[in-house]
């Protein structure tokens, strides 16, 4: 019995002292498996008005020219101004790219009306977007 009640109690601490897995970073970058994918998301969360997980699908020089295109210091602003202008929240995120561009096997350029224009970048962990065209930019909208 007393053994039973070392190992039970053994058992008990190592669960309660075992690693987690470390939490996700909300600005954390947010890789995705492909560009089309990573366009999916990106309509997906801005409709959702979702400024942390709209900001995690840029690298470092996207985030940047997402906010100089929205005219704001920080993207979640950025996010809010464009998520403004969505009418039907549903049918925004539903929008697949009017126009997609395959520089090579690592840059994908899209486009849409209503969304703008970005260039998403392969990199070994997945697609982020790194550079970004206001809605206005977009050629035939």
């Amino acid at each position: 019995m007393t053994r039973v009640l070392a190992a039970l109690l053994l058992l008990s601490l190592t669960a309660c002292t075992s690693p987690e897995a470390p939490p996700m970073k909300a600005d954390g970058p947010a890789p995705q498996e492909s560009p089309e994918r990573l366009y999916g998301e990106f309509v997906s969360r801005l409709a959702r008005a979702d400024g942390p997980g709209v900001c995690a699908l840029f690298t470092p020089s996207g985030r940047v020219a997402f906010q100089d295109e929205w005219g704001v210091a920080q993207c979640d602003l950025g996010v809010t101004e464009a998520a403004g202008g969505v009418g039907d929240p549903a049918a925004f995120a539903a929008k697949a790219p009017d126009s997609t561009i395959r520089d090579s096997e690592t840059v994908v350029e899209m486009s849409g009306c209503g969304v703008g224009a970005m260039k998403a970048l392969s990199a070994p962990e997945g697609w982020l977007i790194d550079a970004y065209l206001h809605p206005d930019a977009v050629d035939g909208c």
